[in-house]
């Protein structure tokens, strides 16, 4: 097995290393198989990073909805499962999309953004996605510095903190819109 992973890997392992006499076309369907699952594996643990990076986050310091969606071998085992050597990279994406669509459905609420959020580590967001999940995160920076659920002298005072400190920018800011920090 660890040879074949060589051999996904890109290193050079010869025929006569194998124990078992596999056939070329053998050998190239088990490299392209793991091929394929060294790509899953990548978006798993992305996926990974970001869902510990998000859980161990503050509320109060998010700029972003958290982040549900996992990276956990239980991913990996079901994307495993589909994996084939026939597979194109934009098959192999679907696979992936899907994976994660069901995933997302799974969770009670922020099905979207965390999707939008998993295309974002992806690379793979649309324009109109680009200005949705833009739109999603300004609305969730807007409630952040509104307070939520503070009550309601204590949400006028930060109000109108950031009404001073926004008045405040002005005076730094020199004739001809040039800011002087």
């Amino acid at each position: 097995f660890y040879r074949f992973v060589d051999i996904a890997m890109g290193r050079e392992v010869p025929s006569t290393d194998f124990e078992h006499d596999y056939s070329a076309a053998e050998r190239e369907e088990i490299v392209a198989v793991l091929k394929n699952m060294f790509k899953a594996r990548e978006v798993v643990l992305r996926v990974n990073q970001q869902y510990i990076a998000s859980s161990a986050q503050a509320d109060e310091y998010r700029t972003e909805p958290s982040f549900r969606l996992q990276g956990s071998y239980r991913n990996m085992n079901r994307l495993a499962e589909k994996m084939s050597p026939i597979l194109s990279d934009d098959e192999l994406e679907a696979i992936i999309d899907d994976h994660y669509v069901g995933e997302a459905q799974l969770l009670t609420q922020g099905a979207e953004e965390n999707l939008l959020k998993l295309k974002e580590l992806r690379g793979t967001l649309s324009e109109e996605e680009k200005q949705r999940w833009a739109d999603i995160k300004r609305e969730f920076q807007r409630r952040q510095l509104t307070g939520g659920n503070e009550e309601t002298g204590a949400l006028v005072v930060r109000q109108l903190s950031l009404i001073a400190e926004g008045v405040g920018q002005w005076g730094k800011v020199k004739p001809g819109g040039v800011n002087t920090d």
